[in-house]
């Protein structure tokens, strides 16, 4: 059985335009089983496809991503694929 990740929590620090992803993946074996990408999209345009191949901690995804020229107020969607089965999404507004 393959749980696939939880919805991940969002957050925005302006002063460094660092966007950090954080989501509940529990896993037996992180080199086997974790998260395969992280895409994150401004409405409906991809600004970033990021590619795994292991994950850092059994339980949660993490990472941060640097993404300049984002405004206040722009819609932020994040997606995150498991290698095995699942995806999930969350969305943010840029404050």
């Amino acid at each position: 059985f393959a749980p696939p990740p939880k919805s991940p929590a969002i957050s925005w620090d302006k002063a460094s335009e660092t966007l950090t992803v954080t989501a509940e993946h529990s896993v037996n074996d992180p080199q086997k089983h974790y998260i395969l990408t992280l895409t994150v999209f401004e409405g409906n345009k991809q600004l970033l496809l990021k590619q795994y191949d292991r994950q850092g901690d059994a339980g949660t995804f993490s990472d941060s991503v640097i993404l300049k020229g984002l405004k206040p107020g722009s819609p932020v969607r994040v997606q995150l694929v498991c290698n095995i089965m699942g995806s999930v999404e969350s969305e943010i507004t840029i404050p």
